[in-house]
C-alpha cells in the first residue's frame, strides 16, 4: 500500500512540474506584452526573443518580437523576426506589411523579386502541412500502400481492378509525400539565409580582413549565404551582388 501511495504523490508531482514548466512561457509572453503596452520596447522584446531562441516559432510571437524591436529601433532584429514568421506563414499578412515597414528603414535594402505563379503554386503545396505532416502522411500511405499489395498478392476475387487502382494511387501518394516530406524538413533545416546585424558592415573580395573593400552593408539587410569558412561567409544579394564578410555579423534565419 506504502509503494501505491509513494507511486501516485510520484505521478502527481511529476504532472505538476509539468504544467509548471508549460505555464512559464506564457506567464512570460504575457509579461512581455504587459511592458510592450507600457512602452518598455527594449524589456518586452528582450523576453519575447528569449522566447524565440527557446524554439518558439509562433507568428503571433515572433510578429510580436518584431513589433517590439522595431519600437526599440533594432530594425535588424525586427526584420529577423519578420522573416521568421513568414518562414513560418508565407501568407501572414501582417508580417508581410510589418517587414515592408521596416525594410523601409534599411538603408540600401535591396528588394527580393516578386515570385512568379507556380513559385506561388509550389509554396502553397509545401505549407499545407508541416515537415511533421508530410512525414506522418508518409507512414500512412506507406502502410496502406503495402496493405494493398498484400491484398493483390492474395489474389483478390472481389472487384481486382478496384484494389489494383487503389494500391497504384496508394503508392504515387506516398511518393509524393515522401518527397514533400524530405523537401519541407531540408527547407525548416537550412539556414542558408540570414540579416545583417551591424550597422555598417564591409562586404570584402575575398576570406581575408586585409582583402579589398567591395561594398558596404546596413543593418537589417537580407542576405542569402553562397558559401563559407569557419569566419568569413560568402554572401550574395537578391541583385546579384556577391562577397565575404565576417559571418558573426550576420544571424542566420
Amino acid at each position: 500500500m506504502k509503494h501505491i501511495v509513494t507511486a501516485i504523490l510520484l505521478c502527481i508531482l511529476l504532472s505538476s512540474t509539468r504544467l509548471l514548466a508549460a505555464a512559464a512561457p506564457q506567464q512570460d509572453f504575457e509579461k512581455a506584452n504587459s511592458l510592450f503596452r507600457q512602452k518598455q520596447y527594449t524589456e518586452a522584446a528582450n523576453i519575447y526573443q528569449r522566447l524565440v531562441d527557446e524554439g518558439f516559432d509562433q507568428p503571433e510571437l515572433l510578429i510580436n518580437t518584431g513589433n517590439a524591436w522595431y519600437k526599440a529601433n533594432r530594425t535588424g532584429l525586427a526584420v529577423y523576426n519578420y522573416e521568421k514568421a513568414l518562414l513560418v506563414d508565407p501568407f501572414s499578412k501582417a508580417a508581410q506589411h510589418n517587414l515592408s515597414i521596416a525594410n523601409q528603414r534599411v538603408e540600401g535594402y535591396v528588394n527580393e523579386l516578386p515570385q512568379l505563379f507556380f513559385q506561388q503554386w509550389w509554396t502553397a503545396a509545401k505549407y499545407m502541412h508541416s515537415p511533421n505532416g508530410w512525414a506522418t502522411g508518409t507512414i500512412i500511405f506507406f502502410w496502406l500502400t503495402v496493405m494493398g499489395g498484400i491484398m493483390l498478392l492474395l489474389r483478390p476475387v472481389l472487384l481486382p481492378t478496384v484494389v489494383r487502382s487503389a494500391t497504384g494511387l496508394l503508392g504515387l501518394l506516398f511518393a509524393f509525400y515522401l518527397f514533400m516530406s524530405i523537401t519541407t524538413y531540408v527547407n525548416a533545416t537550412s539556414h542558408d539565409n540570414g540579416i545583417i546585424m551591424g550597422s555598417v558592415v564591409k562586404v570584402k573580395s575575398a576570406p581575408d580582413q586585409d582583402s579589398k573593400d567591395l561594398f558596404e552593408l546596413h543593418e537589417g539587410v537580407k542576405v542569402q549565404i553562397i558559401d563559407g569558412t569557419s569566419e568569413f561567409c560568402k554572401i550574395e544579394l537578391p541583385d546579384g551582388k556577391t562577397g565575404w564578410m565576417a559571418c558573426g555579423e550576420i544571424k542566420k534565419l
